[in-house]
């Protein structure tokens, strides 16, 4: 399926845990069998050679059926056929990426409505957060609340996803303004994996049909 056909279907973001008791693996595994569309490769505690080889099998279990997004490193996306790379406020610019790896989807990390109205027309989706305070990132912005990310996320025209500290309460009426939502914690850290997985998934989509 074309990538981009891929990231309208997305709900629930994925974002990988290194500090889940789950093995990253099995956390895709998991994502992927509950229908998710998307998910991002997220572990800065490794080194390259361990990334690269965890990527290869993420790329094996994903296989067309969710996406694969690579944070900040385009080059480790684009050595393991990855679908696309998300970028920091202070990763490559991206035009400069869709200069030499024309075929990944390009995310970017979005905490302003300025820096979103900024973004080039190379960029396919946009992440804003945190929305609230979380603990699964050092350094974040401070938070933006419900209302102040619905208004960034309404100010562009292309896919968003909010994420930060997103509980299943919040759902609702984040999903009435975000394409995605990602939660980290709240799903890889409580009850069982396959279910709060499932119920986030299914929770967006039921939002946004309506």
């Amino acid at each position: 399926m074309d990538k981009r056909s891929l990231l309208k279907k997305a709900n629930y973001y994925y974002i990988t845990d290194g500090e889940s008791k789950i093995s990253v693996l099995d956390q895709v595994r998991t994502a992927v069998k509950n229908g998710v569309k998307i998910i991002q490769y997220r572990e800065k505690g490794k080194n390259d050679r361990k990334r690269y080889e965890e990527l290869k099998k993420i790329t094996d279990i994903c296989d067309e059926k969710a996406l694969l997004i690579v944070n900040d490193r385009t080059d480790l996306a684009l050595a393991v056929g990855a679908d696309g790379v998300h970028l920091g406020q202070n990763d490559l610019p991206p035009r400069a990426v869709s200069k030499f790896a024309q075929d990944l989807l390009i995310g970017v990390s979005t905490h302003e409505i300025e820096q979103a109205e900024e973004v080039p027309s190379v960029v396919d989706y946009l992440a804003v957060g945190p929305v609230f305070r979380t603990e699964t990132k050092e350094d974040t912005s401070p938070e933006l609340g419900v209302e102040r990310a619905k208004v960034i996320a309404d100010s562009v025209d292309i896919p968003t996803a909010a994420i930060g500290g997103i509980e299943k309460d919040d759902l609702e009426t984040l999903s009435e303004s975000f394409d995605m939502i990602c939660a980290i914690s709240n799903v890889t850290r409580e009850g069982d994996l396959s279910e709060r997985i499932s119920y986030f998934e299914e929770k967006i989509a039921e939002v946004k049909r309506r």
